[in-house]
């Protein structure tokens, strides 16, 4: 959620209000966000010292604008760069495609790619570990009616990550 919110305030300075927006109007499809958990990570940024924020008055209310310092504009950079966590690995890839725009050197939007196709293609090769040791499973017919349907959400998750490579290729 940090590294969101650090990428959106590349883009210009916001309030929470306004950070929360983002998230419904563009960000949602990859990350749910509520408003605590937006609050939580702004705090986090700002102890981090990779945040700061300006108050103002308007309407007879006190806002807290919050702009990105170089401090977090390097941690983004750093963390766009970073090897994708498998446990999170659609999150993620999604999240450093979206915001891929603001590395401006071809090279390094090459490897961030190439790192996020690698993450893929072990997760899938880990999914057909499971899926070898569905298919040598000994169930009884009657399991198999409920198993069934446990065991289509491997095929969505081959089905999910097989678009998701092709895609990023």
């Amino acid at each position: 959620m940090e590294y969101i919110v650090l990428g959106m305030l590349l883009t210009q300075s916001m309030t929470i209000y306004e950070l929360n927006k983002g998230f419904e109007q563009g960000l949602s499809m990859i990350y749910a966000a509520s408003y605590g958990n937006l609050q939580y990570a702004v705090k986090k940024l700002l102890a981090k010292g990779m945040i700061t924020f300006e108050e103002r008055v308007e309407n007879g209310r006190n806002k807290k604008i919050y702009q990105i310092k170089e401090q977090g504009v390097q941690e983004f950079f750093r963390w766009m760069m970073d090897d994708i966590d498998p446990r999170h690995i659609e999150t993620l890839m999604l999240a450093k495609v979206y915001f891929l725009g603001f590395v401006e050197d071809d090279g390094d939007k090459r490897l961030i790619i190439d790192k996020i196709l690698k993450a893929g293609e072990e997760h899938v090769a880990g999914l057909s570990e499971i899926q070898s040791s569905v298919d040598s499973l000994e169930l009884p017919p009657e399991a198999w009616k409920y198993a069934k349907y446990s065991l289509s959400t491997l095929d969505y998750a081959f089905g999910s990550y097989d678009f998701a490579i092709s895609w990023l290729k």
